[in-house]
């Protein structure tokens, strides 16, 4: 008997595949890239990013914020090579993903802080505190 897997979504993608008619770059099936959902909310402090992130670890993902951009990059590996020849069928892979996002000015870089929690990543992006009146004090001449 042999073991045939048919994949009704990787056919459908090639039935529909423009990319080969708009010379796009083919995504490596072998390593799949998949931008995270997220969600983005503004209170008067801060603004608070959420990315869905199942599966990955804190030491799976990273964030940094540079020139006006915040990027979100993950990556995980699946079981070990050796496992790998233990397989009849093996859809579980390596996942990678990087996703960046045009910040406004009004962030303070050095206060940003993220945490993972349950797969759900959160940022928050405290707001650069607004320029104040200064109040200057008038006294008498002497």
């Amino acid at each position: 008997m042999n073991l045939v897997t048919f994949n009704p979504e990787q056919t459908l993608d090639r039935f529909f595949d423009t990319d080969r008619f708009f010379d796009f770059p083919r995504a490596n099936l072998d390593h799949p890239t998949v931008l995270p959902k997220v969600n983005v909310t503004e209170k008067d402090e801060a603004f608070y990013l959420e990315a869905e992130t199942p599966g990955f670890t804190e030491k799976d993902v990273s964030i940094e914020f540079h020139n006006g951009f915040l990027t979100l990059k993950g990556s995980r590996e699946q079981g070990s090579e050796a496992d790998k020849n233990d397989y009849s069928i093996q859809e579980f892979s390596r996942q990678s993903f990087e996703r960046s996002f045009r910040l406004s000015d009004q962030i303070n870089p050095e206060t940003v802080s993220a945490e993972l929690d349950q797969g759900i990543l959160k940022v928050t992006l405290p707001k650069k505190e607004q320029a104040k009146p200064k109040k200057i004090e008038v006294k008498p001449a002497s």
